[in-house]
């Protein structure tokens, strides 16, 4: 696993791009949120995209004219 960034934090949760991979299948981008609690880590809704699909997503959210 190798965290790719982290978009968010709010107390004690966080948004987080990762890179993971299990029981040895190719590597994915995971999008989720993660909130720590007594020092334990618990994984919050998400989603998982093969590369393809993110630069998918990165092209349409490119195309849309986004205001904060």
């Amino acid at each position: 696993k190798k965290r790719i960034a982290v978009s968010s934090e709010e107390g004690t949760v966080t948004t987080e791009l990762n890179l993971v991979s299990f029981c040895g299948a190719p590597a994915k981008y995971d999008l989720r949120r993660w909130r720590t609690a007594d020092g334990i880590r618990q994984m919050q809704k998400g989603i998982t995209m093969a590369a393809i699909e993110l630069l998918a997503l990165r092209d349409t959210l490119n195309s849309m004219d986004l205001e904060p």
